[in-house]
Formats: structure tokens, C-alpha cells, sequence
């Protein structure tokens, strides 16, 4: 009978490693697309969301307490400087103004009483009739009237502002707000609520922040940004017919958002657009050594952008700031600290598919 030789897998496997000898096993390397990198020109346009207001919002507010008797004016109506838009019941300061007027007049004739009685007090005390000490009380009585009509003076002037003030005017010409007060509402100058807002909406500020990259960018190009003209695009995504320009920059960047607060500011003959309302600016400057990365060769971590560069066959990980230009690339920006941590001729994989740092890559 024959035998058969029954030989263990594990025998078998140490037998196959033995009958390699001493060649290397190799390891199947990554294959990458590459893309390399480049200087190009370009027209870099940004966008940033932008709140509007009025050249002037001036909060309309009353300086007397009343109650109102009359609303001069509607909601959205075009006033001028100086128009009066409201009336408070005048009667108690016109009654205070004619009191302070009256008191002015009886103060008038009291100093001129004292004058008289100083005058024939002088004449006496010459005539040696009459003592000095006289004489110096005569001398006070007149200073006590004087300063009585210099008081009464001022309490009338007091009067008269007040009842001025029961008509209540703008200081700007504009546009009317909300009018949450009505005829009969009694009002104070510690009202929390104003009686109504005064735009002048001639001219439109847009608020918005420039991130710091972006901001660094642009400058690096363009040493006045104020040249930069600017776009308006309406709520309803429409864009604004008449161009802007920067108005003024903070100093700083802010701490808290680490973006530049911008003021631009827009001609608004129309009036169509409205002060509180929200937009977005847009720029666009050419930038002749700009460099674009395809959107693909972009990998995403949380709130990170990254690309993969290659070099001697490895991988390694970079941290880039970008921002879209159009479907298929995005434009790369400056770090925070305002250097660009890719150049031309630099290579980077064109997909992040499976991608770390430190692969070992080879090209297809």
C-alpha cells in the first residue's frame, strides 16, 4: 500500500519564503495625477455679504413731555432740514413762557427802582447827609436787582425753548421710518423708542468685513484699494446699476473675526435702496500672478483646506486658504501671515481620493 506524504500549510508557506532566496518583496505604490503649479492672470473677484445704511439715521426724539397732538407727516415721506413732523400740546410752556416773561418785566422795573435809589443815595452820601453804610446797602440792592433780571433773563429763555420745543423738527433732510406714536400718546425725552427715524439715504453706506488673506492679496497687488470700483448686488440678487467705492477702513483687524471692517459707500439718486437693508459687494481687480488649484486636487478637513505636494516620491500635507473663482478652480490666498505656501512649478496631486501624508506616489 502507498503512503501519502501529508506536508502542513505552514511548512508550505515557509517553504515558499525560503525558495525566494534573497529578493526583495515590492510594495505597489501609490499612482497620482499631478498637476503643477503656475503663475497665470486672472480677474479675482470677491463677494462678502454687506449691511446698508443711511449717509445719516438720526433718531427723532422729543426734548418736553406732552402728549402729541398732531402728526405732520406719513411714513417713507420725504421731509427737508428744519420741517416740523410733529406737534406736542403747547399750552402748560406757553403758559410758563408768559410767567417768565412777566418776571422779566416786574425784575427790569425793580433795577431800575434800584438804580434810582442808588443814584439819590450817591448825591446824599456827597453831601455828607447820609452814612457810607447806607450807601453800600443802596449799592447791593442794585446788584440784587441786576442779577434778578439776569436770572429772569435766563428762565425765559428756558421758556422759549421749551416751547419751541413742542414742535418737533429734523436737523437732516431725509426719509420718514416707523411712527409707533399716535395722536394723544403721551411722550418724554426718556422714551426708549424714538418718535420716528430721519434717513438721508442720498448716498448708502454697505458695511462688511475683508478677511485678512483676502485683504493681504488684494493690497499685495494694489496699493490703493480706494481705486478698486465696487458692485453692488440688491437682495433679490440683482445688480445695482451705479458702481461704489471704499469709503473708509478700520485700522485693525478685529480680534474676534479676524476680518477688516469696510465702509463702501453708493450713489442712491433713486432711493431704491434702503437704509437696514442687506447686500452683498462685490470687487474684481487683475492679478497677474495669481495661481489657481483645481477644485479636485482640495481636500476638506472640519473648516481646513489642504493639497498634497509632491517631493522625492512622498506626499506631504499643506495647509492652503482659498476662495472659489469659478466651477472647476479656486484661488489661492496668501496665509495669515501673508506668505503663500505654494509657488509655480511646485507639483501637488490633482485628486485627494485615499490621500495622506508621507505615501510613497509615483505618476501616471
Amino acid at each position: 500500500m502507498k503512503r501519502i506524504l501529508t506536508i502542513p500549510i505552514s511548512v508550505m508557506s515557509l517553504l515558499l519564503i525560503f525558495s525566494c532566496g534573497n529578493k526583495e518583496v515590492e510594495i505597489a505604490k501609490t499612482k497620482v495625477i499631478p498637476f503643477t503649479v503656475k503663475d497665470t492672470s486672472v480677474l479675482a473677484t470677491f463677494t462678502f455679504p454687506a449691511t446698508m445704511q443711511g449717509v445719516q439715521d438720526v433718531a427723532i426724539f422729543p426734548q418736553v413731555t406732552g402728549r402729541i397732538m398732531k402728526v405732520l407727516v406719513k411714513e417713507g415721506q420725504r421731509v427737508e432740514k428744519n420741517q416740523v413732523l410733529f406737534e406736542i400740546d403747547d399750552v402748560p410752556f406757553t403758559s410758563a413762557y408768559d410767567v417768565a416773561l412777566a418776571n422779566l418785566e416786574m425784575s427790569k422795573a425793580k433795577l431800575e427802582t434800584a438804580k434810582l435809589t442808588f443814584e439819590s443815595k450817591s448825591h446824599l452820601f456827597e453831601r455828607k447827609v447820609i452814612s457810607e453804610y447806607q450807601l453800600k446797602l443802596a449799592k447791593n440792592d442794585l446788584l440784587t436787582a441786576q442779577a434778578a433780571v439776569s436770572q429772569a433773563q435766563a428762565n425765559l429763555t428756558n421758556a422759549a425753548n421749551d416751547l419751541s420745543f413742542t414742535k418737533v423738527r429734523t436737523l437732516v433732510g431725509g426719509y420718514v421710518g416707523n411712527l409707533p406714536y399716535k395722536v394723544g400718546s403721551l411722550v418724554s425725552p426718556q422714551i426708549s423708542e424714538p418718535l420716528t427715524m430721519v434717513s438721508d439715504n442720498s448716498e448708502i453706506y454697505a458695511d462688511f468685513s475683508l478677511p485678512e488673506n483676502a485683504y493681504l492679496s488684494i493690497v499685495s497687488e494694489q496699493t490703493e484699494i480706494n481705486n478698486i470700483p465696487l458692485s453692488l448686488i440688491m437682495n433679490n440678487g440683482v445688480k445695482y446699476k451705479y458702481q461704489g467705492h471704499l469709503h473708509s477702513k478700520s485700522g485693525m483687524i478685529s480680534q474676534s473675526t479676524g476680518a477688516l471692517p469696510i465702509r463702501s459707500i453708493f450713489p442712491n439718486p433713486e432711493t431704491k435702496l434702503l437704509s437696514g437693508g442687506s447686500c452683498q459687494v462685490e470687487f474684481s481687480y487683475q492679478e497677474d500672478k495669481a495661481i489657481l488649484i483645481p477644485r479636485s486636487a482640495i481636500k476638506e478637513i472640519q473648516d481646513k483646506l489642504f493639497v498634497f505636494r509632491v517631493e522625492d516620491g512622498k506626499t506631504i500635507q499643506i495647509e492652503i486658504s482659498a476662495s472659489r473663482y469659478d466651477a472647476t478652480n479656486w484661488l489661492l490666498l496668501p496665509n495669515k501671515d501673508g506668505n503663500y505656501p505654494l509657488k509655480s512649478g511646485d507639483i501637488i496631486s490633482a485628486t485627494t481620493n485615499r490621500m495622506k501624508n508621507d505615501m510613497e506616489v509615483e505618476f501616471k
